[in-house]
């Protein structure tokens, strides 16, 4: 679990900063992806072999320094920007490439090469895997944990699972990303609106939400016991008030 936050990751190309006014929030954030570039090169060259599994010690380092969400959108940047060499994309294991395929990576040619991975193809799967690995034994729950999508029906009444991106990871919990919708023209699909109002089954908080700020419905199967008290609590009718002897008459 991460112990601290960290800066945010700009996941836009520097067009899009510009045309946002975001160019302060872009170049910190290219500086880092840089920084965090550089520092899994030298993790995978100072491991330095190509003919054995990768350790798991070797991207830890990497992931304690700059975070679960900078690690992978520099990974999954690199073997973007292998597509345009057909040759060695074919060298990135089709699982590897479904993962990277995931993330939302924007079109930067002027500055995305400064933040690609310089390592052997082997090496770049094997830092994937101990990346994803790492991030699986956090237990958070994602889509494969949902039974229905946020497009699917409405999902008012239903328990939805906060997607990790919208946490600071800081609040990567099972506790922190379990919501009940409780309204709002997010929760239909047919509405023309985002917002969702929830209410956290962790501590209770109530707040808003927009639609794609979740993965989906969870599936029942994946209901922790605490969260089935949780739901029960927030879901018990008021209890009618006593009335007093005087109200009576």
């Amino acid at each position: 679990m991460a112990s601290r936050d960290y800066p945010y990751v700009y996941r836009d190309s520097h067009g899009d900063a510009v045309r946002q006014h975001e160019e302060d929030l872009w170049e910190h954030s290219f500086r880092e992806n840089v920084c965090c570039a550089r520092a899994i090169e030298k993790e995978l060259k100072a491991y330095g072999q190509d003919n054995a599994p990768v350790p798991s010690d070797c991207a830890a380092r990497v992931l304690e320094e700059y975070g679960f969400k900078r690690v992978a959108f520099v990974l999954a940047h690199t073997i973007a920007d292998m597509d345009k060499i057909p040759a060695l994309r074919q060298m990135i294991e089709p699982d590897v490439c479904a993962w990277a395929n995931s993330f939302h990576i924007p079109l930067d040619p002027e500055y995305g090469r400064y933040y690609c991975v310089d390592t052997a193809a082997v090496l770049l799967n094997g830092f994937v895997h101990r990346t994803r690995e790492a991030y699986q034994a956090l237990a958070l729950f994602g889509r494969a944990h949902c039974s229905a999508g946020m497009y699917d029906a409405n999902v008012e009444g239903k328990v939805l699972v906060l997607s990790a991106d919208a946490l600071k990871e800081s609040a990567w919990s099972q506790e922190n990303q379990l919501w009940l919708a409780t309204g709002g023209f997010g929760c239909d699909p047919k509405a023309g609106g985002r917002a969702i109002y929830a209410t956290c089954l962790g501590d209770g908080e109530q707040t808003r939400w927009n639609r794609e700020d979740f993965c989906g419905v969870l599936d029942e199967q994946y209901l922790p016991d605490w969260a089935w008290e949780k739901l029960e609590q927030t879901q018990e009718p008021e209890a009618a008030p006593v009335m007093s002897a005087m109200e009576m008459g």
